[in-house]
């Protein structure tokens, strides 16, 4: 009987300072788990990481944008010592000379089998697998990354680039390694779009995600990691076992196979908490000194937030608006003189940007690096969008306003529902999904949009390209894209509004009249 470990993390986010909700955590944690299972292991192990490694914390940011260098992060990867690296959707924000010079510096072989050239069609970040021989036992590893990227990213972050069907290419290389090698894992930055034990949908069948699909028509694979989702999975689904360990390095996942005469006899998996696992000191030096002095950059006091927080709970504040939303939606409005903006409650984090506000607050209430894009759209198109924001709300048995379960399992996505300035909506909870839209107002003239009358509306760059399955967003409706992301604005606003700027946004934050029967 022979034995071999596959240890696995992904979207962790660049939590190298501190992870979410939990000051006293971060990767340091994890790499102290990677670490010691490694190291306690009877057995061979091999480790991959699925991507998503570059962005997502404060500290991501501050290396993107204040210090413009992200070999901190090849320099953690490295020193983790990965047998291979998967390239994730994130890796993608930032454009693509921030992107391959991180991955430039990647030791491990990066694997990506559907990212091709868009000319020759051929794999052009990495190789399509690798197949890595533990003591006569030969495992061949297939990455895949999620084909979806082309729906949230600026096409010039992926220009000369293709995103083939990432189902499709699994199948045609499982189909080749079969026979070559006696483990077929699928590293696959991507999710499940089916419940894995009553194989119900659980999203709208977009082809973002392709995990249960995998499963279920790809016999050859015999081990499926995943990521993208920030789920916790760990479970056997046919003859296959798969694993998905969550967010921000919360667990290190693990898949153990028994083999017997090279033939696989048994699986099992298990989460590894890594706060369980004291911080890995020795990595702290070679994440440094870039973490030393991102933390004192985000500490940093940018200025005086004066917005009301008249409601603390998240549901309350996207039901009915808040002054932080309408301060967003002011500053895409003067970025880009459109007629409307619409913006996102991204987290609870909102209640914070009040008082003295320093840079780890505002890169906690918007995360994100988003460019500010103004939209040309007919009127039309405003009543689907906003018919399709509405989709977030459903109401109970009672009569009650609540979010649509489908928004919160099997992964919370609250960041695809948008609040709106300068568009009254008179919504009715009580009608079909589809018709609910009472009326929209244009709050200059307080008259009905008119369908067939061309508007302009401002959204972050994720939304304009169709990010959050906005179908009517599409990249050819974008007049303009600004120079400037929205947290840097939201920086000058702190420098430079007077009183008289915050009183106006604190007195006008509620775009939507809803009503709940007919």
């Amino acid at each position: 009987m022979q034995k071999i470990t596959i240890l696995m993390t992904s979207d962790t986010h660049g939590y190298w300072i501190d992870v979410p909700n939990q000051p006293d955590q971060s990767l340091l944690n994890t790499a102290a788990t990677l670490k010691r299972l490694k190291q306690e292991s009877t057995h061979p192990t091999i480790s991959i990481d699925l991507g998503d490694f570059i962005q997502g914390s404060a500290f991501a940011t501050y290396c993107s944008q204040i210090a413009e260098n992200g070999s901190v992060f090849a320099r953690a990867m490295n020193d983790l010592a990965y047998d291979a690296q998967i390239i994730g959707n994130h890796e993608f924000n930032f454009g693509p000379e921030y992107r391959e010079s991180i991955l430039n510096q990647i030791m491990a072989p990066i694997i990506c089998s559907n990212i091709v050239d868009a000319q020759t069609g051929q794999p052009v970040l990495g190789q399509p697998y690798k197949v890595i021989e533990v003591e006569g036992i030969k495992v061949g590893i297939i990455g895949t990354t999620t084909h979806y990227i082309p729906n949230w990213e600026l096409p010039k972050h992926y220009e000369g680039l293709a995103f083939k069907d990432a189902f499709e290419t699994t199948k045609f290389y499982a189909e080749q390694l079969r026979s070559q090698v006696d483990v077929v894992v699928v590293a696959y930055h991507g999710g499940y779009e089916r419940d894995l034990d009553t194989g119900e949908a659980l999203e709208d069948l977009t082809g973002e995600n392709q995990g249960a699909r995998m499963l279920q028509e790809i016999p050859e694979i015999d081990v499926l990691l995943t990521g993208h989702q920030h789920r916790l999975i760990n479970q056997q689904v046919n003859n296959a076992w798969t694993v998905q360990p969550g967010y921000a390095g919360e667990c290190v996942a693990s898949i153990t196979l028994t083999l017997d005469n090279k033939e696989i006899v048994h699986m099992t998996g298990e989460l590894h908490d890594t706060s369980l696992d004291a911080a890995d000191t020795a990595i702290k030096d070679v994440v440094n000194p870039e973490r030393t002095i991102g933390e004192q950059w985000l500490k940093q006091v940018l200025g005086t937030a004066k917005l009301d927080v008249p409601v603390a709970d998240a549901f309350e504040a996207r039901l009915t608006g808040t002054p932080f939303v309408e301060l967003l939606n002011q500053l895409q409005l003067k970025e880009t003189g459109a007629d409307f903006s619409a913006v996102t409650l991204i987290n609870e984090s909102f209640v914070k940007f009040k008082g003295p506000v320093t840079n780890e607050i505002l890169l906690e209430v918007y995360p994100y690096y988003n460019r500010i894009a103004k939209v040309q759209l007919s009127g039309q198109d405003l009543y689907e969008i906003v018919e399709f924001n509405l989709e977030y709300w459903t109401l109970n048995e009672k009569g009650e306003v609540q979010v649509n379960p489908d928004y919160i399992d099997p992964k919370p996505r609250h960041y695809n529902y948008d609040l709106f300035t300068g568009l009254t909506t008179i919504a009715n909870l009580s009608k079909p999904l589809g018709q609910r839209v009472e009326q929209l107002l244009d709050e200059r003239t307080q008259l009905p949009i008119e369908r067939d009358q061309t508007y302009t509306i401002a959204v972050s760059q994720y939304r304009a390209v169709g990010g959050g399955d906005y179908k009517t967003y599409t990249p050819d409706k974008i007049v303009s894209i600004s120079e400037i992301d929205i947290a840097t604005r939201l920086r000058e606003a702190l420098a430079d509004f007077t009183s008289k700027n915050w009183a106006a946004i604190n007195a006008n934050y509620r775009h939507v009249e809803w009503l709940t029967h007919s």
